[in-house]
């Protein structure tokens, strides 16, 4: 029930394109679009191409015979490269929604149990491992996949099970790969970062630098949204009893509040790449401001919890944390689609969720 409702949820913000006058308001930075790509986009999509080849390449060697420092290496990958996809997560629209590479990437949420359950089978079974997992389920091919493969049940002897050790340097090549394929997407003179630097009355998919500036507004609100609603509030319940840590991403490594305040860091230096902080208009930077103080606040509380995530909801001091971290990311969220974008000019369209 819960993946249906988020997967409408995004159907309705990608569907719905903020409104604008006729004319280009001035309260949004010339040339935003290649700010951002400058500042933000490019940036991150290296790192995230570098961390998951490093991971690729750490886990050949595991799985060719290695010992403890490449197992401490493949952590590690695992580490720097779910940090770097959160910083890409931010990015949810153009390349990384084609070819359905966010949920490759970050099948989630997962209510129903489906990729415990998936791979588990192809654990289990002696059928031959498929080579290629572009064609697979999409709860085989990412980092909810190999997160339960490298940390899971059965995670710690990696290195003397040929086959969980070639599966999961199956998916840290799919992942690899899809990094370069965003990369590749985003390269100069394709058409999508044309229309994103250079919009035009005829180009798609931004005719103007104001469409471009609803786009980053809504993937800005959009991570908010997701990373508060869909990873941390399930795991936290309303009550504590109520509360279940294994709801939440990646807590068989202990990422969890990591890969969260990564996502909370990215969508501050996207709206710092925009222009949204320190550009044309001191009333968007005011808000700007205000934004970041909220997010900063909420990053520093979730990286203070102390307890492991599959208990840390339910400890009360930490559980007092979440909580504070959640209601800070909903007030960012309300400052950005409502003071922030009416300050820039925009009028965002319904969010069927607000409820208002």
């Amino acid at each position: 029930m819960y993946y249906r409702l988020f997967r409408s949820f995004l159907t309705v913000c990608m569907l719905t394109m903020p409104a604008f006058g006729q004319d280009e308001p001035d309260t949004i930075a010339p040339e935003i679009g290649n700010r951002v790509l400058e500042h933000y986009i490019t940036p991150v999509l290296a790192r995230f191409s570098e961390t998951s080849s490093t991971l690729s390449g750490a886990l050949n060697a595991v799985c060719k015979g290695g010992s403890a420092p490449e197992m401490s290496a493949v952590r590690t990958g695992f580490s720097d490269t779910l940090s770097a996809f959160a910083h890409v997560s931010v990015l949810r629209f153009g390349p990384l929604v084609a070819d359905n590479r966010f949920e490759r990437i970050f099948f989630w949420p997962d209510t129903r149990g489906v990729t415990l359950r998936q791979v588990q089978g192809l654990l289990a079974t002696e059928e031959p491992l498929p080579s290629d997992l572009a064609d697979q389920s999409v709860a085989l091919q990412g980092l909810p996949a190999l997160d339960y493969v490298l940390f899971g049940t059965g995670g710690d002897a990696l290195a003397e099970d040929a086959r969980r050790c070639n599966y999961a340097l199956t998916i840290a090549n799919n992942v690899a790969d899809i990094a370069t394929q965003l990369e590749a997407a985003w390269a100069e003179g394709t058409s999508f970062r044309v229309s994103f630097i250079s919009p035009a009355a005829d180009r798609d998919p931004y005719r103007s630098k104001a469409e471009v500036a609803g786009e980053i507004v809504k993937a800005a609100g959009t991570t908010l949204e997701f990373a508060r609603n869909a990873e941390l509030l399930p795991a936290l319940g309303k009550t504590v009893e109520k509360a279940r840590g294994k709801r939440a991403p990646f807590w068989r490594s202990g990422q969890t509040f990591a890969f969260v305040a990564g996502q909370i860091e990215g969508v501050q230096r996207l709206i710092d790449a925009a222009g949204f902080v320190d550009g044309p208009s001191e009333l968007v930077n005011g808000y700007g401001r205000g934004m970041n103080f909220d997010l900063s606040h909420a990053r520093e509380t979730l990286l203070a919890v102390e307890t492991a995530p599959e208990a840390a909801f339910s400890e009360e001091q930490d559980r007092g944390r979440i909580s504070y971290a959640t209601i800070a990311m909903e007030g960012a969220k309300h400052t950005l689609n409502g003071e922030l974008s009416g300050a820039l000019g925009l009028v965002m369209g319904f969010n069927a969720l607000d409820g208002d």
